[in-house]
């Protein structure tokens, strides 16, 4: 060492602390890796001045001189996490050296060194780095087996196909000799997972079985979607996924199973295993199970979905609604089951599903449906009706309005004139409420149900629906006056009320008062109108 060198090293065993930040730039880009010069930076490395330090460590990073491992290594144990990275950069930087002298200081590590020495290892990833970490995957050490598997796996995307090659034969091994131990089944699971090999599938598919622990099940169930990769599932990972949707609701295991079987084309020979697994009380499998039945074109399949449509089950009503509407051998069972319907809800399910096949149907299918919809109109206090009307009208709305019309008027025919209003209450939103049925509707409704004059209500259908005619071209007078269903009564009642009314109101009013009378005019009825048509003139 010349006088110069030494010169510098005596000023960084110095206390000028711009001196020795000074002597350490230099000897940095002298890049002077003589022992002493070594040495005393090395322990530099343990100053309490930051900055000092700081330039210290510098030095090591840029000039790497060969006995500089032995002097970074205890910067390992240090509680600044920034420190630790930045030494664990330098230690990578000096490769299989930096490995042989980290390996020794593992045993009854603290957790900040343990973690700074796996980073090294998964940085340097020589022979000896990697067979230190997948031993510390293989360790009964949780913390230190995730530690180095996330650190592995963090450089997988960087890896060529050698280095993955490699890796993935480690990965393996561990699997095959973990003997059940739950570290590092996770960790061989997962790095498989990562590297997502198919041939990794047949080391993933024993791990699925109930004997082992949830956790190795779950990250092999998530290493087994990753190493899928668009390919159809064999025999065997099926036969190994379908008894995990019979068990318990776990975190992890249902909706990655699931997500696995969705897209696979299941044969006949797994109808029973659906029909079970329909019943089960997870709707996250009774929906997989029901959309898978819907894949079979089958008398005895279509039978179970049909009755599936009333169950308490919403996963299974929906789901079986849904495949029934993609099954056209469907099509005649749900229509036989339509016809035959008692209960309003199934008859709306059933109506929303036959709509989805195809429209064209044959008159005589129509008529029977049409016959079902009188039965349930009249002779029903409840809404059955309403499924068969809505459905009808979606088939044919102008045929459906025709045979309304017809069927009012036979009602009309008999006096029964509630059940004449409500079929023409079906018609009031379609575009077949013109004129002629809300004058029919309110004529209906008017004699429906007796009358008194006084106040009248809020909503009194047949007023409201006169109202609106008044105000239009429609003769509403004279068509009140013709009608001959309408009593004397009737017809005050209507003027007592429209006189009250405006715009074009009191002329109907008043042309209903004066027929009464005319026509009426020593009764009790045509003396009232008279008095209330004296009242409308004044």
């Amino acid at each position: 060492m010349d006088g110069t060198l030494k010169g510098l090293v005596g000023l960084i065993r110095g206390t000028d602390v711009e001196a020795r930040c000074a002597a350490l730039l230099v000897l940095t880009h002298l890049r002077s890796g003589e022992a002493r010069v070594v040495e005393t930076i090395g322990d530099t490395l343990s100053a309490k001045n930051v900055v000092v330090r700081d330039f210290a460590i510098g030095y090591f990073e840029q000039v790497q001189p060969p006995d500089g491992v032995g002097h970074l290594v205890p910067l390992l144990d240090s509680e600044e996490e920034a420190l630790r990275q930045r030494v664990a950069g330098i230690l990578a930087a000096y490769g299989q050296p930096a490995v042989t002298a980290l390996r020794k200081l593992v045993k009854d590590a603290p957790r900040r060194r343990l973690n700074a020495i796996i980073d090294v290892c998964a940085r340097v990833r020589t022979g000896a780095a990697l067979d230190l970490l997948f031993e510390l995957i293989a360790s009964e050490d949780f913390d230190a087996s995730r530690a180095a598997c996330d650190a592995l796996i963090a450089v997988v995307p960087a890896l060529d196909p050698r280095a993955r090659a490699d890796l993935f034969a480690r990965a393996d091994r561990v699997a095959a000799s973990a003997n059940g131990a739950r570290t590092a089944l996770v960790g061989a699971a997962k790095l498989l997972g990562a590297l997502s090999e198919a041939k990794a599938r047949k080391r993933l598919r024993p791990l699925l079985d109930k004997k082992y622990e949830h956790a190795v099940r779950t990250h092999a169930l998530a290493a087994l979607a990753a190493c899928l990769r668009g390919q159809s599932l064999t025999a065997a990972e099926i036969a190994a996924l379908l008894p995990l949707l019979a068990e318990d609701d776990e975190a992890g295991i249902l909706r990655p199973a699931i997500h696995l079987l969705e897209d696979q084309t299941l044969d006949r020979s797994y109808l029973p295993q659906l029909n079970q697994l329909a019943d089960s009380p997870q709707p996250l499998v009774k929906r997989f199970a029901v959309h898978k039945l819907g894949a079979f074109e089958s008398g005895g399949v279509v039978k179970t979905l049909i009755g599936y449509l009333t169950d308490a089950s919403y996963a299974r009503r929906d789901e079986a609604a849904a495949s029934l509407k993609k099954l056209p051998a469907a099509r005649s069972a749900l229509i036989k089951e339509f016809v035959a319907c008692d209960d309003e809800r199934k008859a709306w399910t059933l109506a929303g599903v036959l709509l989805a096949h195809d429209r064209n149907w044959k008159r005589d299918a129509l008529q029977e449906l049409w016959h079902k919809l009188q039965s349930a109109l009249e002779e029903r206090e409840d809404r059955l009706y309403s499924a068969y009307f809505q459905f009808l009208n979606t088939l044919d709305d102008a045929w459906l309005a025709e045979q309304i019309r017809s069927r009012a008027e036979r009602a009309r025919g008999k006096k029964d004139f509630a059940v004449a209003a409500r079929w023409l209450m079906l018609l009031k939103d379609t575009p077949a409420f013109d004129p002629e049925a809300k004058f029919a509707l309110a004529l209906a409704d008017l004699k429906a149900r007796p009358r008194v004059l006084g106040p009248v209500r809020r909503h009194d259908l047949a007023l409201d629906l006169l109202r609106e005619l008044a105000g239009t071209t429609f003769p509403t007078a004279e068509r009140l006056r013709k009608d001959r269903a309408l009593s004397p009564d009737d017809l005050f009642y209507v003027a007592f009320n429209l006189a009250e009314g405006r715009d074009e109101e009191p002329a109907v009013a008043r042309e209903l008062l004066e027929h009464l009378a005319d026509k009426q005019g020593r009764t009790k009825v045509g003396k009232a109108a008279k008095n209330k048509l004296k009242l409308l003139r004044a």
